[in-house]
């Protein structure tokens, strides 16, 4: 086995793999897959292995591709994934290799995050085994909220010139900013900012897609308005990783939305706890 940095001709490829191994440990489980489609794969995978701040490696076997990582570093606090392996390759090292060397790569970043299968104990076994720790439960929720936009604060779609105090809101609240992220997000037109005030209180990047969708408010109240205020502007139900010690984890509840996993947010080096409301993306 060979390691190699991911080019645009791999995307299909590992997307192909990403599909197949996503769904093998998933119907394993009697979860619902993350890539009900391969299509699905293939436009992530077409995207991230063209894009310029966001580093790939493959593992190839007798010239073919047996498994990749990516290290997304749009942001100061590194973010991993999607890792996967051939189901046919797997429990023969390639994962470490592969976590290995996207760490290698990151080793000079304030931290490192990631976000877990709640359920898979092979990956929780060697992510902790690399000093990832647990920082935070959470779960994919989707669905329609019950009730209709709040009174009070307005829910608009994110524009370029709100990324800059989306940024010191995220600083806040993470001790980091995330717009190398939400300005991609700003293409996809998924994004929402709320204005209480005058000013920005909260923001989604994607309220339609978990993969791709994390939250940052000041307050509890201010991201229940937020997503209320996407679901009545946005097409198709909601769909958030919701932190279980969050109060957002009960009004996910109490709106209707449905559980669809759980998941873990890891975290190796620099970790604040949030001084928000918040719920991550997969990649962290």
């Amino acid at each position: 086995m060979t390691l190699r940095e991911a080019t645009p001709d791999d995307a299909t490829a590992i997307a192909q793999i990403v599909f197949d191994a996503f769904g093998d440990i998933h119907d394993q489980h009697r979860f619902p897959r993350d890539f009900p489609a391969l299509e699905a794969a293939v436009g992530m995978m077409q995207g991230w292995t063209a894009h310029p701040s966001i580093w790939g490696i493959v593992a190839e076997a007798d010239g073919r591709v047996v498994g990749s990582n990516f290290l997304d570093e749009r942001d100061p606090i590194r973010g991993v994934g999607p890792i996967t392996v051939d189901p046919t390759g797997q429990n023969s090292g390639v994962g470490r290799k592969l976590m290995e060397a996207v760490l290698e790569r990151g080793k000079d970043a304030t931290g490192i995050r990631l976000l877990q299968d709640g359920f898979h104990m092979r990956s929780l076994s060697l992510y902790e085994s690399l000093g990832f720790d647990v920082k935070e439960p959470v779960a994919v929720a989707t669905g329609a909220p019950r009730s209709g936009p709040a009174d009070g604060i307005d829910v608009r779609p994110l524009v370029e010139d709100d990324l800059e105090e989306c940024g010191a809101l995220c600083e806040r609240v993470h001790g980091f900013s995330r717009t190398g992220d939400l300005r991609d997000m700003l293409r996809v037109g998924a994004a929402f900012a709320a204005v209480r005030d005058g000013r920005i209180v909260a923001y989604a990047s994607n309220v339609g897609f978990w993969q791709m969708n994390h939250g940052v408010a000041e307050h509890h109240d201010d991201m229940a308005a937020l997503l209320l205020g996407a679901a009545a502007a946005a097409e198709g139900p909601l769909s958030l990783l919701v932190p279980l010690r969050s109060p957002l984890f009960r009004w996910a509840l109490g709106e209707g939305l449905r559980l669809v996993k759980p998941m873990n947010l890891m975290a190796l080096g620099e970790y604040q706890e949030p001084r928000g409301s918040w719920y991550p993306s997969v990649l962290y």
